[in-house]
């Protein structure tokens, strides 16, 4: 994970009391951006349908949130539409991608909309991708937005960072935010058929997120799971001091086991 943003430094010093005072949605959208894990090239690549090098495809990055895929998409050459309900999260979008390389820059654009009614033309691109989005939608309407807007051969790519529970430390973790036993899986939300275009294939991709303590916590507030319990201080003081437990004595940092669970469109007959 790279380092802290200018943004998310100033979001930083603002909560270290940890109170419970709720942020402003542009605050929430900076914090969002700054302390979730980014979306890999190679995951980015897969879940595009692995197309061959200098293939360039136009892609709706759908529930696109701060973009954290779309900036990863227009990085490998694809032009991308991030669409997203929430106009905080685009307006967060549109002045990170002013810090990018004119060319990648130029290869993104935004529009708010639902996925319900997704505010593009017919048969306008050539993939939908959706990053740890896909549970909030109605699916029924979505997959038939999604085959609106899909090109005849289009592909569908959906993907969630998890975390990876067979680490003792994830484990610790959970037993501090989830008193209740683990939350529904998000990835059960992939629909088995897609408007007659094929079922989902899986692959897992194991990352690691490096984290100095302050992003620990930072990750944690971002959670609203976690920002919204009544004990949110205190729930806080706990992580901090398991990162404290399992920092690296040489470099201060945690590392924090992830998998990133992605789903690709098989098409029929392929």
């Amino acid at each position: 994970m790279s380092g802290l943003g200018q943004g998310w430094a100033v979001e930083l010093a603002a909560m270290k009391d940890f109170s419970s005072t709720p942020m402003p949605a542009i605050s929430r959208a900076v914090l969002h951006d700054g302390v979730r894990p980014a979306w890999s090239a190679d995951v980015v690549a897969w879940l595009l349908g692995s197309p061959l090098p200098g293939r360039r495809l136009d892609v709706l990055d759908l529930g696109a949130g701060t973009g954290l895929g779309t900036r990863t998409i227009a990085s490998l050459g694809h032009n991308v539409t991030a669409v997203d309900i929430s106009e905080e999260m685009l307006s967060v979008l549109r002045a990170t991608s002013a810090n990018l390389p004119p060319g990648t820059a130029a290869r993104i654009s935004a529009a708010q909309g639902p996925a319900e009614k997704i505010p593009l033309g017919s048969r306008s691109v050539d993939a939908v991708v959706c990053f740890q989005a896909w549970h909030w939608v109605d699916p029924g309407l979505a997959v038939l937005e999604c085959s609106r807007v899909l090109k005849q051969n289009g592909m569908v790519g959906l993907a969630w960072h998890t975390w990876d529970r067979g680490s003792e430390w994830v484990q610790a973790l959970a037993a501090i935010v989830e008193p209740d036993g683990p939350p529904f899986d998000q990835t059960r939300s992939v629909p088995g058929e897609f408007d007659g275009r094929g079922s989902f294939e899986r692959r897992d991709f194991p990352f690691h997120l490096e984290l100095s303590i302050d992003q620990l916590v930072g990750l944690a507030t971002s959670w609203a799971f976690v920002s919204q319990r009544p004990d949110r201080r205190e729930v806080l003081a706990q992580i901090r001091r398991l990162g404290e437990q399992a920092a690296s004595a040489e470099t201060g940092r945690v590392t924090f086991p992830h998998i990133t669970a992605a789903f690709r469109l098989q098409r029929q007959g392929a």
